[in-house]
């Protein structure tokens, strides 16, 4: 009976310290990826030494134009204020009559222009359907100049000019435009031409026809290119007429204005709107104003920069050149 209790409590007693080695053996840890939690422990742990991690840097994204959108959208902006109303502008006048009798056939009236067509030009059923467009340059002219007409002008359409490479003559004291253009020519250019002579017809509306005819052939022709800028400088794909300048520059044509000319009438006509367009923001309308009726005759150079400006036209013509070369 002993011999049987001493074996029974000896296997008892290795079975319990069996167990009690089983239970203080470590289990094996679960593969799982590590939480954010378990990131911020081991960054409080005690530091260990490692290898230095190699970083391999990510391609930074192409500035494309969508992309600078879509990071210029997630920023928060300031309201926009609203924008004014524009206050529509009242419809001109109509000034009553006819304007002076022209050759060829009468076409339409505008408010203030009377349409005549000649032989081997455009259709009158051309100039019927562009009516209205002449009227509206006329008005975009005005605005620009902030100069009104105040007398119905007659404007004429013929083929054949009174000399080679005139597209259009202004006869201011009569009340008078022609514009030479063949049939098969573009319309549009004309209309540009068109605007160009209305505008001499306000250069004597402001200054008078005594002063007009005096004018420097300089600020007379880069006036009334100036005028039609709205149209001028769309052809000629340019924003503004010292990106005109620089265009001509780029292109060969020199920086000149007493000899402009010398480069065909266009790029003078050209040239000279953009001195006017530079003296204009330098000096101010008042100053401008003095100088073109400050003229002693067409001739380029004619009008009295010295007095009105205090410079030299020469010395302008530097200030001009700086000015587009920028």
């Amino acid at each position: 009976m002993k011999r049987i209790t001493y074996r029974t409590l000896a296997l008892l007693f290795c079975g319990v310290m069996i167990v009690s080695l089983i239970a203080a053996r470590p289990l094996m840890p679960e593969a799982s990826a590590p939480s954010t939690h378990t990131l911020l422990a081991e960054s409080q742990a005690a530091p260990i030494a490692r290898a230095p991690a190699v970083v391999q840097p990510h391609p930074a994204p192409r500035p494309t134009r969508a992309y600078a959108r879509g990071l210029a959208d997630d920023v928060p902006r300031a309201p926009k204020t609203p924008a004014k109303r524009p206050v529509p502008r009242p419809a001109p006048a109509h000034i009553p009559g006819k304007g002076p009798r022209m050759r060829g056939t009468l076409v339409t009236q505008t408010a203030r222009l009377d349409l005549y067509v000649g032989k081997n030009t455009f259709s009158a059923d051309v100039i019927a359907a562009r009516a209205a467009k002449f009227e509206r340059v006329l008005i975009a002219a005005e605005d620009y100049f902030g100069t009104t007409l105040k007398r119905r002008v007659s404007v004429g359409f013929y083929r054949t000019p009174p000399k080679r490479g005139v597209r259009g003559m202004a006869y201011t004291d009569s009340g008078q435009v022609e514009v030479y253009y063949r049939s098969d020519e573009d319309i549009g250019r004309a209309t540009t031409i068109v605007m160009h002579e209305l505008g001499h017809h306000l250069e004597a509306q402001r200054y008078g026809e005594e002063n007009q005819r005096l004018a420097d052939t300089i600020l007379h022709e880069g006036l009334a290119t100036w005028i039609a800028s709205i149209r001028w400088l769309d052809q000629c794909g340019a924003s503004s007429w010292r990106e005109r300048a620089q265009q001509l520059k780029a292109a060969g044509v020199p920086l000149r204005l007493r000899t402009a000319e010398r480069s065909g009438a266009d790029n003078a006509y050209e040239l000279w709107a953009s001195f006017v367009d530079y003296l204009t923001r330098q000096y101010g309308w008042k100053a401008f104003d003095a100088l073109y009726a400050s003229g002693r005759g067409r001739a380029p150079g004619s009008a009295n920069y010295q007095r009105v400006l205090g410079k030299s036209l020469d010395a302008l013509t530097d200030d001009w050149q700086a000015w587009v070369e920028q």
